[in-house]
């Protein structure tokens, strides 16, 4: 039997107390992009609400809504209520819910049975397992069939390990880790940042060979902030403003993957905050839009699960509403005709940076 590593428990369990500390906390310039990007008011709209269809599918999965629950914890007590809780949500709502990093579940034996468990009192949700790109493809397959996974994420993370004391520096083989998984798994393959953005030369080099990309932008959960807060003297606090913004690494993401023989989908997440950037990234091409931070939030506001998991399931409600409500005000009923039927105006930074990102 593997012996637990005491310190990737504790680590994970200071991830989730840290991510909700700094909730909120972006830079103050990471959304004005976003915020900037304006739809044009359609005051003839012809449309009514009940009309808009928000439902979508992203790598074969069909989703009554545009949004999924995106990856956060796992492997620890704590972090395992946290995913039930979530798969709760998941279950009553029919949502896909990507599960944070299963690579504890590689190394710890014990860690293992939490993720059956799941997969037991859970049988209708739509799992998405996760592994790191440093594993093996062995390793990749084990987490799908440990979880029974609709599709596999696979996470890149070199800023975290940088600036993580005991993380790892030698980010050889990642490629071809990714390469093979998309070849040997039969689940479709999703490659995630966790929170610096994807550019356009990394989503070049994997378009012809994954299903998904999810850009995961600076904006949302900082693990460069959550590592230096781990430690005592800060020593990385230079680089928390690291990384490309979620609405420039699609931009970039949807512009590598046009040209890509096997045009794979693309995610936008990394700070999404409320319905209305969801839909300005569904109109700006996303296929779907991932939210971690939001629903992590709120499925861990109270301490009473029934209630937390109540309110979640609220939010998710009011989100689908407000969603179609957005798309019933700009004249657009269904997900797929937003890239071309969106009337709406970016801002000249995002406009100048595009102009010179092609010209590279």
């Amino acid at each position: 039997m593997t012996t637990p590593d005491p310190f990737i428990s504790s680590r994970k369990d200071d991830h989730v107390l840290l991510a909700r500390q700094f909730y909120g906390m972006a830079p103050l310039n990471t959304h004005e992009e976003i915020d900037a990007m304006e739809f044009v008011h359609n005051a003839l709209p012809e449309t009514r609400v009940s009309d808009v269809n928000i439902s979508t599918s992203l790598v074969g999965m069909q989703m009554p809504r545009p949004f999924f629950i995106n990856a956060m914890t796992g492997g620890t007590q704590k972090a395992d209520e946290i995913n039930r809780r979530l798969a709760r949500v998941a279950q009553a709502t029919g949502t896909p819910l990507a599960l944070g990093s299963m690579s504890i579940a590689v190394k710890n034996l014990a860690t293992r049975a939490a993720y059956g468990r799941l997969r037991e009192d859970f049988p209708d949700v739509q799992f998405i397992a996760n592994i790191g790109a440093e594993h093996t493809v062995d390793a990749a397959q084990f987490v799908v069939d440990l979880i029974g996974a609709s599709a596999l994420q696979i996470h890149l993370n070199a800023a975290q390990e940088i600036v993580m004391p005991e993380g790892e520096k030698d980010f050889r083989g990642w490629e071809r880790m990714i390469r093979q998984c998309s070849d040997e798994l039969n689940v479709p393959i999703i490659v995630k940042e966790v929170g610096f953005g994807i550019s356009y030369d990394v989503a070049e080099r994997i378009a012809d060979y994954v299903d998904a990309i999810d850009v995961a932008g600076r904006g949302g959960t900082n693990f460069i902030q959550i590592e230096n807060a781990r430690t005592e003297n800060h020593p990385y606090s230079f680089l928390e403003n690291w990384g490309i913004t979620t609405i420039r690494s699609l931009m970039d993401t949807m512009a590598a993957v046009a040209d890509a023989n096997k045009k794979p989908m693309v995610i936008a997440s990394g700070g999404v905050r409320h319905p209305l950037d969801i839909v300005k990234y569904l109109a700006l091409g996303a296929d779907a839009v991932g939210l971690s931070a939001a629903f992590l939030q709120s499925i861990t506001s109270s301490e009473d699960a029934d209630e937390a998991v109540r309110k979640t399931i609220e939010l998710v409600q009011m989100w689908d509403t407000q969603c179609a409500q957005i798309m019933a005000l700009i004249g657009v009923p269904v997900v797929e005709e937003l890239p071309f039927e969106a009337d709406f105006s970016l801002p000249d930074s995002l406009m100048q940076y595009m102009a010179m990102r092609s010209s590279m």
